[in-house]
């Protein structure tokens, strides 16, 4: 089923999944980056080991770059109906937070209609 085109305008609660994506991007952007710290810090800043620190440092890393690029595909991808449910694990995925709660709540609430599923084509 593809997206439902006569729906003139997008729900509003896009905008706000929008914005939290972007800021979802920005924290793991940060996180990437701080990861630097343990590769180019004297061990001894860190109280711990070379390899702990380069281990810590690639774990970083990765997860930064890799739930960057999972907050990025909502903002960059067509609306389809699979793309509802993986917007809808982002969103959860958010709520391990206690910081993010106030921002998923709402959003899940509203994610959860259906003019919303209607605008991704899922019936």
């Amino acid at each position: 089923m593809t997206p439902d085109t006569t729906i003139s305008q997008p729900p509003k609660v896009l905008l706000w999944f929008k914005i939290y994506c972007g800021l979802l991007c920005l924290l793991y952007l940060a996180v990437a980056a701080f990861s630097l710290f343990f590769f180019f810090a004297d061990p001894s800043d860190t109280e711990m080991s070379v390899t702990a620190a380069r281990i810590t440092g690639v774990l970083l890393l990765l997860v930064g770059i890799v739930l960057f690029v999972v907050c990025l595909l909502p903002l960059i991808l067509a609306p389809r109906p699979w793309l509802w449910t993986f917007d809808l694990v982002v969103i959860c995925l958010g709520m391990t937070s206690a910081c993010f709660l106030p921002a998923c709540i709402p959003l899940l609430i509203f994610w959860l209609k259906p003019d919303t599923k209607r605008y991704f084509g899922k019936s």
